[in-house]
């Protein structure tokens, strides 16, 4: 075999046979490029997922929830929504008004005054002699008793709630002993009083218990906050129409914000009482302290989406921690997620 050199094909290798080629450098460097970006691609995923059970193995931690006390506002009777004067998020103090409500005439109601009324105008037309059948009266004067024995328990625990004054509950009182009076009138009749003279009362109180009646239809009256908050939601709206016991809205109490912490079985042995830790919230690169302050007395399933890990147990323990450090406004938030860290995790 016969091997020949050519020293002037070897001086310079960006040209063949003549042809100065310029792009094979450039050509070789873009390709490695190419060839990196394509691995790091490739194994980013692998070692993010590395990286995760790294630190999940090494690490101990769990998920948790930040956690509020909240109270609800209902409707106390059958009303309808005539304003209200917070919106959501909004902070109120005890005291403040919640919303405005309107009576809805209730079928017990009306027909109550249609009966008063009947009667009022039979003794009306009877003034020229004794009723025929004074027991008639005596009936309806014991049904005015139970309704306005009804209408003084009502308005009672409409005082407990805030929505009715003291002023409110003594005038129902006062309606409910005028009514008892009357059935005691009634049933003591003395001797001097003449037939006229006793129809005349009668109309008088008939009268005077059908204005009360006509103006407790409709009427309006506010519900106040018992305590401070801020309003969580609202599921009411104006004009809507509630029956009694429906939520109007719920006010949750920033002051009783605890974290929930969901710890995994194999992670028990971190629960002690006294326990600092650190908790990590959504938008904070620095985490909080929190210290465990009671021991935990209930094991349940962990809420669906907080466990993040698919080799963990379903099951988890509930330990609440207290927060050592002021939380943000913004991060008040009933179920917000956090994480809780541990530390390093013991082997032994």
């Amino acid at each position: 075999m016969r091997v020949s050199f050519s020293e002037t094909k070897n001086n310079d290798p960006e040209i063949k046979s003549g042809i100065k080629i310029p792009y094979a450098p450039g050509k070789r460097r873009i390709s490695k490029l190419l060839w990196w970006l394509i691995m790091t691609v490739v194994f980013t995923p692998f070692i993010v997922l590395i990286w995760y059970v790294f630190v999940g193995w090494f690490f101990s931690s769990s998920p948790g929830v930040i956690s509020m006390d909240s109270f609800a506002i209902t409707a106390p009777e059958k009303v309808y929504v005539a304003d209200i004067f917070v919106s959501k998020g909004s902070d109120v103090a005890q005291g403040d008004a919640a919303a405005k409500l309107v009576r809805q005439p209730s079928p017990e109601l009306l027909n109550q005054i249609a009966l008063m009324k009947a009667e009022r105008d039979s003794i009306k037309s009877g003034l020229t002699s004794i009723p025929k059948n004074p027991q008639r009266s005596l009936s309806l004067i014991d049904q005015n008793i139970a309704f306005f024995k009804k209408e003084a328990d009502m308005v009672r625990k409409l005082m407990e709630q805030g929505a009715a004054t003291r002023a409110e509950v003594n005038t129902a009182e006062s309606r409910l002993r005028s009514a008892m009076a009357e059935r005691n009138a009634a049933l003591f009749v003395r001797n001097d009083d003449t037939p006229e003279r006793t129809m005349n009362l009668r109309i008088k109180y008939f009268d005077m218990s059908i204005k009360y009646l006509e103006e407790l239809n409709e009427s309006s009256f506010e519900m106040f906050f018992r305590k401070a908050g801020r309003i969580q939601s609202i599921s009411a709206f104006p004009g809507q129409t509630l029956n009694p016991g429906d939520e109007i809205l719920r006010v949750a109490n920033p002051e009783s914000a605890v974290i929930v912490a969901y710890v995994e079985p194999e992670n028990f042995k971190e629960i002690s009482l006294g326990r600092q830790v650190d908790v990590l919230l959504p938008g904070r690169s620095k985490a909080i302290k929190a210290v465990l302050e009671e021991m935990p007395t209930l094991s349940q399933n962990t809420p669906g989406g907080l466990n993040t890990r698919i080799s963990t147990s379903p099951r988890s323990v509930k330990v609440y921690l207290t927060p050592k450090e002021p939380l943000l406004k913004e991060e008040l938030v009933d179920g917000l997620p956090v994480k809780i860290k541990w530390g390093i995790r013991s082997f032994f």
